[in-house]
């Protein structure tokens, strides 16, 4: 089981592949669990409303710690609603050998959709 869980892991980061002659990331070729992908989901569409940089959906992403803060920031200079951390994608996000690998697998499917 726990074999499986860090292979699953390094494919959300090296499971790149050619898919009709273009190149495919991994998120596409693997896709992350459904709670990672909504929160992901919410911050691409931030992006691409002009709410918030990579940086800001890094933050939000990936810096979940101090929750009251990112909520005080998301409202601060966003038109749509905060999405709460759900303890799911925290426990998944802070696990103690996976965790770092897990924030760049979230890195990518934002960069690379």
């Amino acid at each position: 089981m726990e074999k499986d869980r860090v292979v699953e892991s390094y494919a959300w980061v090296y499971g790149w592949k050619v898919k009709d002659g273009k190149c495919a990331p991994p998120a596409k070729n693997h896709p992350l669990p459904e709670f990672a992908q909504k929160r992901i989901d919410w911050v691409s569409d931030a992006i691409q409303n002009r709410m918030l940089t990579f940086r800001g959906a890094f933050k939000m992403l990936l810096e979940i710690d101090d929750e009251k803060e990112l909520k005080k920031e998301w409202d601060f200079g966003a038109s749509s609603d905060y999405m709460p951390v759900s303890d799911e994608y925290r426990n998944w996000l802070n696990d103690p050998i996976l965790g770092d690998i897990r924030s760049v697998a979230l890195m990518i499917a934002v960069i690379y959709g």
